[in-house]
Order: structure tokens, then sequence, then C-alpha cells
């Protein structure tokens, strides 16, 4: 508790403000929009390797998060809540960090792949920003934070590891594969949000089979089709959520159907529609 009372010994509302912020760019939303943009506009074989990474490694967090069951800081001292803003953004127990796991897999992928000095600088900064925030608001523990980036760290290992191996295997393995697995862990292996993990990760297994995506071409048509995309995801995100009884869309099948649904909005609708009106080239599928 002696580093969350020495950051906030510098608290006031103006920063209490930015942290908030700096926190919310850890958020599911934020990371919806930077996994459809880097598999939309940025490079397609890339963001698909990102998103499987980032969706299985966040499925581990939560499974981690129901093992060790620890408290956050609020719990043991009221006193450290910044905001009840800050607590919309605390869900579920405390070890390890969600924020911290999530922004050092993100951000550390990226830095690889896009071997970048500007981006690897800005993933960092991000990191420990990100990482500070959840410390200041008084919503994580050190010890929270620093599991979170060890794991965070262990899953871009696994990822890159894999990336070096080769598969032979047949399209339709892929795609039985694909939406049999992350289905099978959803309905075996429940998380609080194992739909939404779980239909995503299948939607990224299996949209690039059958629609094959290429981030090629100018700028400004990368760009128009990512605002397209993200439209239409989040369309489709917050219209199923208004069409769907909040009893319904927490059942098991439904809640991964809808995000597989989400999923493939982004993976095979925008690349669709990116060919249609010529703003990528058509592949052969």
């Amino acid at each position: 508790m002696e580093v969350i009372h020495a950051l906030q010994s510098a608290a006031s509302p103006a920063l209490d403000r930015f942290m908030l912020s700096v926190t919310q760019l850890g958020s599911q939303r934020a990371y919806v929009v930077l996994l459809l943009v880097a598999y939309i506009g940025v490079d397609a074989s890339v963001g698909r390797r990102l998103a499987i990474y980032f969706l299985a490694g966040f499925y581990l967090n939560e499974q981690l998060k129901a093992l060790f069951h620890t408290q956050r800081p609020f719990q043991i001292d009221p006193n450290v809540l910044r905001s009840q803003g800050a607590l919309a953004t605390a869900g579920g127990s405390g070890f390890p960090s969600g924020h911290a796991q999530g922004s050092t897999t993100f951000w550390g992928l990226a830095a690889i792949y896009g071997r970048r000095a500007w981006l690897t600088a800005l993933a960092v900064v991000m990191v420990l920003l990100i990482c500070a925030s959840r410390l200041y608001l008084g919503v994580h523990l050190p010890i929270d934070v620093a599991g979170g980036i060890l794991i965070g760290l262990a899953v871009v290992s696994a990822g890159t590891a894999l990336d070096r191996l080769r598969f032979d295997v047949h399209r339709a393995w892929v795609v039985l594969a694909g939406l049999g697995v992350p289905l099978a862990v959803h309905l075996v292996l429940p998380t609080p949000d194992s739909g939404a993990l779980m239909g995503a990760l299948a939607a990224f297994l299996v949209g690039p089979e059958l629609v094959p995506h290429a981030t090629v071409g100018p700028w400004p048509s990368r760009v128009l089709l990512c605002v397209v995309g993200l439209t239409l995801v989040f369309a489709v995100q917050f219209g199923s959520g208004a069409v769907l009884a909040e009893d319904v869309r927490h059942l098991p099948l439904v809640s991964f159907a809808r995000y597989l649904l989400v999923g493939l909005t982004g993976t095979m609708l925008v690349p669709a529609l990116g060919r249609a009106t010529r703003l990528t080239p058509t592949l052969r599928a």
C-alpha cells in the first residue's frame, strides 16, 4: 500500500481525470479498436496473430483471477479508491492485473512486430502509464501489476515462439477447430467474459480463412475501411445488446454466438466490403 499512498500524495482532481483517461486505454473497447485497426488497416497477418494471442492471454487472466481470488486495495482500505469511475474499471479480483497484462501483451507484440524504435518507445510509455494508473486509482496492488506484466511477457514469448512454427493444415480443419475449440473452452471452463473472448477468438481464427484480407494500397483507403469497419462492428455489438434481453445474451451459447458475429463482422464482412468497393485488392480464397 506504500506505493499507492506515495503516488496518491500528488493527487488532484486534474490528475484523477488524467489517470482515469489513461486507464481507459486498457479497456475492452480500446482493444476492440486497436485490434481491428491492426487487422483491417495496418497488417492483416500481424493483426490476426496479435488478436489471437491477446484474446487467449486475456482468457488466461480471467482464469488466474478466479484461481487466486485476491483482494483489491480499496477492499483493504476504502480511502485509496479515487473515484466511482475507477471502481467501474475494477471488475473481478485483483491478481493478476488485466490492464497490466493486456497492455504488456498488446504493446509488447506490437513493438516486436513493428520493429520501429518509435513504436517500441510508445509501447514502453503506454505500459508504464496504464500500470501506474491502476496503482494511482487504488484498484490494484503493486503485486497485481507486477504479476500482470510478467504474465503478459510470458504470453508475448509464447506467441513469438508459435510464430516460428509452421503448420500445414487444410483450411477446412482450421475452420472446424477454430470454431469448435474456443466454443468447447467457453462451455467447459467458463469465465465472466469467456463468451466474448472465445467468440472473438473464433472469429479471428475462422474469418481470415474464409475471406482473406490484405492491407495494401494507399493509406486513405485503409483509413476509410477502418472507419467503416469500426462503425459496423460497434453497430453489431450494441445492436445485438439492445435486441437481446439481458438474461438471454448471458446464456453461454448466445454470448459466444453474439461475439462470434461481432468478430466476423470485422474479419469477414469488412474485408468483403473492401473488395466490393475496391478499397482492398481481390485475393484468392
